[in-house]
């Protein structure tokens, strides 16, 4: 009785916390959007765009958890894009773009909160509530496509009207404008799909190392998680 008691609790705290992350992500991305000095601009970051996907993540994995139904693949797959592109964002951020410009008004929580405040929480929830996979390291090119869609059409986009949503990507003018080159853009493109490859690996080898420790405590629980294993 206590444990199941225990897991009901668990199950409750997941779903308030994935309430609680989908909502601030809508709302922040909406704020940050209206507020905005150029909506349109905006809409065009890879902030927003992926904030958009974990928030509607966790509001679909919400709905899963109160219809107390299994989680569907997608929905895994998704949480571990979520993981990674909030790495993404709070890595290029902190480091590459946090001194390119000042934010005003409601834009400064709303900036906290899609490039930290977020990012963290989808890690908490990883790392308590997530049942953890073993993953074959070829799911870390599934998890890039999206990245890798988003840089090619900016880039295309970029050659017909001249506009590019980050400085790194620019190859026209010097930083913070642009960075001078395509040979330029090109290094950090590799950068950056070099960072998102580790940080695949990373989650991977992590996902295994937890399920291992859990396995070891837990030995009941070993033939039900290996269930899930994905291959």
């Amino acid at each position: 009785m206590g444990n199941l008691n225990g897991k009901e609790m668990m199950l409750k705290l997941k779903l308030l916390l994935h309430i609680l992350i989908s909502l601030i992500g809508f709302i922040s991305v909406l704020l940050h959007i209206i507020y905005s000095p150029a909506p349109l601009i905006s809409t065009t970051k890879f902030t927003i765009h992926s904030n958009l996907i974990v928030s509607i993540t966790f509001l679909f994995s919400s709905l899963v958890i109160l219809s107390r139904k299994d989680e569907i693949p997608l929905l895994d797959f998704l949480k571990n894009c979520s993981i990674i592109y909030m790495s993404i964002n709070i890595l290029t951020y902190h480091f590459l773009l946090a001194s390119g410009g000042e934010y005003s008004g409601i834009r400064i929580i709303t900036n906290y909160t899609l490039h930290y405040m977020i990012p963290i929480l989808v890690f908490i929830n990883f790392i308590v509530f997530e049942i953890k996979k073993k993953y074959s390291y070829k799911f870390i090119f599934y998890w890039m496509f999206y990245p890798l869609l988003y840089t090619v059409v900016s880039m295309l986009r970029g050659l017909f009207d001249g506009f590019y949503p980050y400085f790194f990507l620019n190859p026209n003018g010097e930083i913070p404008v642009g960075v001078g080159s395509y040979s330029n853009v090109a290094l950090f493109t590799i950068a950056f799909f070099f960072a998102l490859i580790i940080l695949g690996y990373l989650l991977i080898t992590l996902n295994k190392i937890l399920l291992y420790i859990n396995n070891k405590n837990n030995p009941s629980s070993k033939h039900d998680l290996s269930k899930s294993n994905v291959v």
